[in-house]
């Protein structure tokens, strides 16, 4: 090889026979192209290939959301049978007729959605089966519980309709015996029937609310014994009440036979059919839920393996596919490098100031010429506005990363003085600050346009003794407790704050002083009530300023403070609600806005 002479290098003649295929068949922008689709096809035999996992994937993943939809309804299933035999004891319990109603809507859900399951196929063709009998002990409990409320209707219809009216009988002619008896025996035995007739009513009225009826089984023996106490007063009773009131206790007595029988039988249907399917009902869905979870296991397994053969040959694509472009790459960037490193040596040549014409021998006359060309014309402006560029872009790179941390560092600090201005450093609420400032803004506003205002004031009672008996960290940690127990009680605008030492205040706007009492009233109770661990059981002492016409910030905080003061002089633990000044009483009596949420 010959070297150049200054810029006016060329290439010799075995640089022109060394050169590739490539150089001699394609010009440089056909070579870039072909290279290109060479990648393309590549990256689209990749794609076909993710195309056709993702499907794969996606009808694999629908499968397993359907079993996992299935287990779910399942587990659903399993909670409203618990749930509907539930229900169904609370209206055997209760009588309520929203323990009925919920019986029926979570059938008729949980049917629902086992047909829709049985119609979709949602647990696989080997689960329909088990599907099929839940539904069928679906209705059969379903039918054994509505069976039972008819009873349960029957039963009371039967109170209401026969035994009521016959004991009600009995009752209106036990004046008239009371009033033929004279002898203190007759009298007690006036007594013991009636007390016999009372057994009788609750028994009956507890007969709608038992789910066991071994204590009414005997109830006979009370009509025996009202008989026999209607017969020892047979000598002072007249005939004809005596006959009355034996017709309707003979009456009673048939009729409380028919309500045991009525009460076993409803009572036969929720203990033992109702309790037995729903039993069943949750073996089989046991079951069926293991069933679904060896389908899922063995659909992620199938997953898994899929997952596993499509990688293993979207790997040996990409290799071979890679490898193809490289061996094709490196072939066309040697067709593309030589000329450019001929070039390079030419740049090299003017940049130490050759200014011979610059010869690139390209068969095509492709852009390689072109640039062999346009080399000569802008090679010195192009290097020093290039490099004028990047000195610029490097200084204003730099100056930009040292303007955003500067700022940032600015920020952060605004927001950590700002927030160390306003929040008191203990408690974590307002500091005294903060407070000033508010009621200030608040005031100004109350007074702008007519708005209640109202001010709580309250100390920790005896608070001196806690530290002086425990130490002050003991009492820092009792500060921070009571502000983090009051800040829960009150509404997103209300401001709780730290006045100094013990000494708190809530700034309470939209708030009359009717309202602001009820509040401190709370928050005494309750801190009252609150156990302070090491420092027990504390008291607040309040105070509540409401705002007075004309009245300052000054004026308002002055009232509560002196209002707390008030209460500790009242022997603490209480709330003393400040006097409204002069020029607000009579504004205060009036209804006034609207009072807190």
């Amino acid at each position: 090889m010959t070297r150049a002479c200054g810029a006016g290098a060329s290439l010799s003649s075995p640089e022109r026979d060394s050169r590739s295929w490539a150089v001699r068949w394609l010009p440089l922008r056909q070579r870039v192209t072909a290279t290109v689709y060479l990648a393309v096809l590549l990256a689209a035999l990749v794609g076909v290939g993710a195309t056709w996992m993702a499907q794969m994937a996606r009808m694999q993943t629908d499968a397993l959301i359907q079993l996992a939809d299935a287990a779910n309804a399942v587990r659903g299933f399993r909670t409203n049978v618990a749930g509907m035999q539930f229900a169904a004891h609370r209206f055997v319990a209760s009588n309520h007729t929203s323990a009925a109603n919920q019986v029926t809507l979570t059938y008729t859900e949980t049917r629902d959605s086992l047909t829709d399951c049985l119609v979709r196929e949602c647990a696989g063709a080997g689960a329909q089966e088990r599907l099929e009998q839940l539904l069928e002990h679906l209705d059969r409990f379903y039918q054994a519980f509505a069976e039972a409320v008819a009873q349960r209707s029957a039963l009371k219809t039967v109170i209401e309709n026969r035994f009521k009216p016959n004991l009600a009988l009995v009752r209106s002619e036990l004046p008239a015996i009371q009033d033929q008896v004279i002898e203190d025996a007759e009298v007690a035995e006036t007594r013991a029937l009636e007390r016999h007739l009372h057994g009788v009513e609750e028994a009956t009225n507890a007969l709608l609310y038992t789910a066991d009826l071994k204590p009414y089984a005997s109830l006979t023996a009370e009509f025996e014994c009202e008989r026999e106490h209607l017969k020892r007063l047979s000598a002072s009773v007249s005939p004809l009440t005596l006959s009355a009131i034996e017709t309707a206790l003979r009456e009673m007595e048939t009729t409380w036979a028919t309500l045991l029988q009525r009460a076993r039988s409803y009572l036969f249907l929720v203990n033992v059919v109702m309790a037995a399917d729903a039993h069943e009902m949750r073996e089989m869905a046991d079951a069926l839920e293991e069933q679904l979870d060896a389908s899922l296991a063995e659909a992620h397994t199938e997953i898994d393996h899929a997952l596993g053969w499509f990688t293993v040959a979207l790997i040996l694509l990409l290799v071979l596919g890679s490898l193809v472009v490289l061996v094709v790459g490196r072939t066309m960037a040697r067709s593309v490098t030589a000329p450019i490193q001929a070039l390079t040596r030419t740049f090299n040549e003017l940049t130490a100031g050759s200014r011979a014409p610059v010869r690139l021998y390209s068969p095509h006359h492709d852009e390689i010429g072109e640039l062999g060309r346009a080399a000569m014309r802008f090679r010195d402006a192009n290097a020093e506005i290039h490099d004028l560029l990047r000195r610029y872009q490097a200084l204003n790179e730099d100056l930009e990363s040292k303007v955003a941390e500067r700022t940032h560092a600015l920020e952060e600090s605004n927001r950590e003085l700002e927030r160390l201005a306003y929040t008191d450093r203990l408690t974590g609420v307002l500091n005294r600050r903060a407070l000033e400032r508010l009621i200030a803004d608040e005031v100004k506003r109350g007074h702008r346009y007519a708005r209640p205002l109202s001010l709580l004031f309250f100390d920790l009672d005896h608070f001196k003794v806690i530290n002086d008996r425990y130490g002050h960290e003991v009492g820092d940690s009792v500060l921070t407790r009571l502000a983090a127990e009051v800040g829960p009680m009150l509404r997103e605008n209300d401001r709780l704050g730290r006045w100094g030492g013990e000494e708190f205040l809530i700034l309470c706007s939209e708030t009359g002083c009717e309202d602001a009492l009820c509040l401190a009233e709370r928050i005494r109770r309750h801190v009252e009530q609150f156990d302070f661990a090491t420092a027990g059981r504390l008291t607040l002492s309040i105070g509540i300023a409401c705002l007075g016409k004309g009245q300052t910030a000054h004026e308002l905080i002055a009232g509560a403070d002196q209002a707390m003061y008030r209460a500790k002089r009242s022997g603490r633990n209480c709330t003393i609600l400040a006097p409204l000044p002069d020029a607000s009483r009579a504004a205060a009596d009036d209804p006034g806005p609207r009072g807190r949420a």
